[in-house]
């Protein structure tokens, strides 16, 4: 049995893990943090899942850090003054921090890295992401972390924002983002690669925020018993080989 502490239990993924939590005699969840009430905790939780917002999250790193937790961390939006904190926490518990949970967003994660590294640089970098109507933060995590992937395989030091697209030309070696918000749209990602005469495009599309809820419960699992170290979605289905995901 693995007993999980939920940060932003009543948010949309939230909400979703709970429902799979309860379908499985192999977890429960022993308390639950949202914007209206903060943990109970008795301090006998073998791990936190935080998919709050970034003031929630900070709450949440400090008790995961009291009570020597590991964190599953899907919570995006953070200032890089939490960032910080966090990589500091990683040195002393495990934490799985991912912008996005999904196995499909992490496979695209590295078919990006492929196409940047082998087309010219000559070629312009568009991403695209659309989400639900209450989606906060612009561009998405997801976005970032995929213009991140981009940039590093391109050997740059980090993606160099164009911002949303607006008026005038294209500035060169700049990675364009394009946000829509509307619906109930659970996300959708597409990064294009533009080049003269030819366009390669990569997508993906959820249409279940289940595909979330299961990644982040399969990261809690597997980070129980870790060494401290901050982790990614990608090292745990790295780890996961053919054992698969449940």
């Amino acid at each position: 049995m693995i007993r999980i502490l939920l940060s932003g239990a009543t948010g949309r993924v939230g909400r979703e893990i709970a429902r799979l939590v309860d379908a499985d005699t192999q977890l429960e969840i022993l308390g639950s943090a949202s914007s209206e009430a903060f943990f109970d905790a008795n301090g006998s939780a073998d791990v936190l899942i935080d998919f709050s917002r970034p003031e929630l999250t900070g709450r949440c790193l400090d008790l995961a850090l009291d009570q020597c937790l590991p964190m599953v961390l899907g919570t995006t939006g953070l200032p890089s003054e939490l960032q910080s904190e966090i990589d500091a926490a990683a040195q002393q518990i495990p934490i799985c921090q991912a912008a996005n949970f999904s196995i499909g967003v992490n496979l695209l994660l590295a078919l990006v890295e492929r196409a940047a590294a082998g087309l010219p640089k000559s070629f312009d970098i568009e991403i695209a992401e659309i989400h639900h109507r209450w989606k906060v933060d612009a561009p998405s995590g997801t976005a970032l972390a995929l213009g991140r992937a981009a940039a590093s395989a391109r050997g740059q030091e980090r993606d160099r924002v164009a911002a949303i697209r607006g008026d005038g030309a294209r500035v060169a070696d700049r990675i364009g983002y394009q946000v829509s918000r509307g619906g109930d749209v659970a996300g959708e990602h597409s990064v294009m690669f533009l080049g003269d005469g030819e366009r390669l495009e990569l997508t993906h599309r959820a249409t279940d925020r289940a595909i979330f809820a299961r990644g982040a419960l399969h990261a809690a699992r597997w980070l129980v018993g870790r060494p401290p170290g901050l982790y990614s979605m990608q090292d745990v289905i790295a780890a996961a080989g053919s054992h698969g995901m449940r």
